[in-house]
């Protein structure tokens, strides 16, 4: 891994914010570190929702109206398991299959993690890197008010997110190392970005894993966070919607609200720069107050030229040089 950007996040805002800045950055100068807190086994296949997003985002492959997928996608073998009488709560397409049947069989050979994304990544065309945060498995897991404990997909698609959380925990995490060439990206990064990914379940495992956070405090590179909280306009998208609610409950397991000042609040010490949409801008203040210098700009992402904004306002940051 080359000196350059490093990206860290996950899911769906992730997604769009890498597709955004590779308008204007060379993507052989990008390294995308990508949670792994979502990976699962399901119908004996290990799952990676983020790694997956990522690749297809990157790949042109993505299904840009949902978000998440393959274009031109179906669902038959889901159909034909759901008529076997199994539990079918989290769609996987056809096609997108082909990723999981491939990434366990090598995984089961003894291929690390980080092994078969850079492989799939190559083999999906994508110029960008993208790495795993850890080769070791860590689960994100939510234990609600009831006494529950769920895996956060199984909280954010089967529940819709709406048990009340008491909290989550990133098993494993403490055991993880963060995987090969992480660490060493950060440390000799120009300028490091934490997408505006959900920042208690695909920015925290990655801090989680004990090293990185370590890194981002001893970088001198500038670290800029986008906000994924736009809390002043109006959410009308049904997946979204329920992004949304993913992201106040687990905020609110942590005694914060679901504004951008949270998020940074959330981020702490680890931010330089916060951005914040231009509709939340009375949130400034209250931002610099924690620390970081804010930069307010549109960050809602729909391939419209106002994302290039976005991608040139923290790039900025970069060309004012390691501190």
């Amino acid at each position: 891994m080359s000196r350059g950007v490093v990206g860290i996040g996950g899911g769906i805002g992730a997604s769009r914010f890498w597709r955004a800045l590779l308008r204007v950055l060379d993507p052989a100068e990008l390294t995308i570190v990508v949670n792994t807190g979502d990976d699962l086994w399901l119908h004996g296949l290990r799952i990676c929702p983020d790694l997956d997003t990522t690749l297809y985002a990157l790949s042109g492959r993505q299904d840009v109206e949902r978000g998440w997928g393959l274009a031109d996608e179906s669902f038959r073998c889901m159909a034909a398991l759901r008529r076997l009488g199994r539990d079918v709560w989290f769609h996987l397409g056809d096609l997108d299959l082909a990723t999981h049947l491939l990434r366990t069989g090598l995984l089961r050979e003894g291929a690390r993690l980080s092994e078969v994304t850079e492989r799939l990544a190559a083999a999906m065309g994508v110029e960008a890197g993208v790495v795993p945060m850890t080769d070791d498995e860590v689960t994100t897991l939510v234990e609600t008010t009831d006494g529950a404990t769920l895996h956060y997909e199984e909280f954010l698609v089967r529940h819709q997110a709406t048990p009340e959380v008491a909290r989550v925990v990133h098993s494993g995490a403490d055991r993880a190392r963060p995987a090969p060439g992480v660490v060493t990206a950060i440390t000799e990064a120009d300028l490091v970005l934490l997408a505006p990914s959900n920042p208690v379940a695909s920015i925290g495992p990655v801090l989680a894993v004990p090293g990185i956070r370590e890194a981002l405090l001893a970088t001198d590179a500038p670290v800029v966070a986008v906000s994924p909280i736009v809390s002043r306009v109006p959410i009308t998208d049904p997946g979204e919607r329920l992004r949304a609610t993913s992201r106040a409950a687990l905020l609110a397991s942590l005694g914060l609200p679901p504004t951008a000042t949270a998020v940074a609040a959330y981020y702490g010490r680890l931010c330089r720069r916060f951005v914040l949409d231009a509709a939340d801008s009375m949130e400034g203040d209250a931002v610099r107050a924690l620390g970081p210098g804010v930069d307010v700009v549109p960050t809602l992402l729909a391939g419209r030229p106002p994302d290039d904004v976005l991608a040139r306002t923290v790039l900025a940051a970069r060309a004012a040089g390691r501190a």
